[in-house]
C-alpha cells in the first residue's frame, strides 16, 4: 500500500488533524459520528468516515443524505429534544469532515434549510443562595473552583493548564487586593490572557495549596491548581494520607463533571421534570454568565469582554487598557464577585481604614502647612483628584481650614 492510497483510506485522520482544543478532539468526533450512524453506516468511526468518504463522491447522494439528517434534526427541535445549537454542532463537524477531504458540497443549498439558532440563552444565572449550599459541599475542591469561576469569568476548560505560577497576587498597603490569573486560549494559538480574581478566591486556592503542603506535596510553580484526593482508606483501614505527594490532575472534565454531581447532591439541581430537557442554569457556564452579569454593573463593557476573552470586533483596534486599567476597573466589581458577606465585611473595614489613614495624613499636611487659606483648598483639590477614594471626606477636610 502505497503513500497515496494510505492518505485516501484515512479520511478519518484528516478530520481529527484538524482539531486543536482538547474539547473538540473530545466532540467532534461524537458529532459527526450521529450523522454517519443516521445514514446507516456500521463499523468503528474510522471504517465509517472511510465509507462516507466513498459515499460522498455522488454529490447528489451526499446532498439527500444531508437534507434528510437535517429534517429528522429538526422534527428533533420541535420536540424539544435538542436545540438549533445543536443542529448546528453536528453541521460544524460534518462541514469539517468534508472540508478536510476536499469533499464538494454547495452548503448555501444547504443551509436553506437549517432553522436559525437562537441569540441568546434562556437560561438564568444562579443566585447567591444556591452559590452558598454549593460551597457547603464536602469535597474541599469545590470552593476554591467555584470562587475562581466566578471572580475571573473564566471557561471550565482552562483549568487543563492553570498552574500555581498562573496566579499571581496583588497588593496594596500591605494586603491582597486582587491576584492576576494568566490563562491559556488553546482555541487561538495556544496564546494566553489573562483575568483577575478576588481576594476571597485567591485566599480559598492559598488555603488548598497549603492544606496539599500540610500533607506532604511539595508545592513549585508548576504545580497543577487542582489535583486528585488522597485521604482514603484502603481495605485494610490503611490511611492515604501519605500519598499526597503522588499527584495526579484534575483535568476540566472531571472538575465538570464533580460540580455537575455537586449541584445534586446538594439538593439544588435536581432531576429534570418530564418534558424539560435543560435545567435553569448551566453546571459550570452559568459561573462565567453570573462573572458577566456581576461586572456589566460597574465596568466597562469592553473591559469585561477583555477578560473574558472574547473579541471586541473593529474596537480592538483602539480600545487598547494597561493591565493598570483593568485592574482599577475590576477592583470596582470586587465586593459584587465576593460570595461570603464576613469576607465583604473585611474588605470594607479594610477599605475605611486605608481611607483614614490618607485623611490623617493629609489633616496633617493641611495643620502644618504656612500656605495661604486658598492655597490649601487647592492643595486639596489638587490631592483628590489624585485620589479619587478620598472625596467622600472631602468635605470633613476642608471644615479642618
Amino acid at each position: 500500500m502505497d503513500e497515496k492510497e494510505i492518505l485516501i483510506l484515512s479520511p478519518y485522520d484528516n478530520f481529527v488533524y484538524a482539531l486543536k482544543a482538547e474539547t473538540t478532539k473530545r466532540q467532534y468526533p461524537n458529532r459527526l459520528d450521529r450523522f454517519l450512524s443516521f445514514i446507516g453506516l456500521e463499523g468503528s468511526i474510522q471504517e465509517k468516515c472511510n465509507r462516507l468518504f466513498e459515499i460522498s463522491k455522488s454529490k447528489e447522494v451526499l446532498h439527500l443524505h444531508l437534507i434528510r439528517f437535517i429534517n429528522s434534526q429538526k422534527i428533533r427541535i420541535q420536540n424539544k429534544e435538542i436545540s438549533e445549537a445543536t443542529l448546528s454542532n453536528y453541521i460544524k463537524a460534518i462541514k469539517l469532515f468534508c472540508s478536510m477531504n476536499d469533499v464538494m458540497v454547495n452548503w448555501k443549498k444547504i443551509s436553506k434549510g437549517i432553522p436559525p439558532q437562537k441569540s441568546y440563552s434562556d437560561d438564568r444565572i444562579p443566585t447567591m443562595g444556591e452559590i452558598h449550599r454549593l460551597l457547603e459541599h464536602p469535597d474541599r475542591r469545590i470552593k476554591p473552583i467555584v470562587l475562581v469561576m466566578i471572580s475571573s469569568g473564566i471557561r471550565v476548560g482552562s483549568w487543563d493548564y492553570l498552574q500555581w505560577k498562573h496566579v499571581v497576587p496583588i497588593e496594596r498597603d500591605d494586603s491582597v487586593v486582587a491576584a492576576k490569573l494568566i490563562i491559556k486560549n488553546t482555541k487561538i494559538n495556544n496564546r494566553t490572557y489573562y483575568s483577575f480574581i478576588t481576594p476571597e478566591a485567591y485566599q480559598s486556592l492559598k488555603d488548598w495549596m497549603d492544606f496539599r503542603s500540610l500533607h506532604g506535596e511539595e508545592i513549585t510553580e508548576e504545580s497543577w491548581l487542582m489535583r486528585d484526593t488522597w485521604q482514603k482508606i484502603d481495605r485494610r483501614g490503611n490511611s492515604g494520607i501519605g500519598l499526597a505527594k503522588y499527584t495526579k490532575k484534575m483535568g476540566s472534565l472531571s472538575i465538570k463533571n464533580m460540580i455537575y454531581d455537586a449541584w445534586k447532591i446538594q439538593g439544588i439541581r435536581t432531576k429534570l421534570v418530564s418534558g424539560n430537557k435543560r435545567h435553569e442554569f448551566k453546571s459550570t457556564h452559568g459561573f462565567r454568565k453570573m462573572f458577566e452579569t456581576k461586572c456589566q454593573k460597574v465596568m466597562n463593557h469592553n473591559n469585561i469582554k477583555i477578560l473574558m476573552d472574547h473579541s471586541l470586533g473593529e474596537s480592538q483596534n483602539y480600545h487598547r487598557p494597561s493591565v493598570e486599567d483593568l485592574l482599577e476597573d475590576y477592583l470596582n466589581a470586587i465586593d459584587l464577585l465576593t460570595i461570603n458577606e464576613e469576607n465583604k465585611l473585611r474588605r470594607k473595614v479594610e477599605t475605611l481604614q486605608i481611607e483614614k489613614s490618607q485623611y490623617d495624613k493629609l489633616v496633617a499636611q493641611i495643620a502644618t502647612s504656612d500656605k495661604s487659606h486658598q492655597e490649601q483648598i487647592d492643595r486639596i483639590i489638587y490631592l483628590m483628584q489624585e485620589n479619587p477614594k478620598l472625596a467622600n471626606v472631602k468635605k470633613e477636610i476642608l471644615k479642618k481650614i
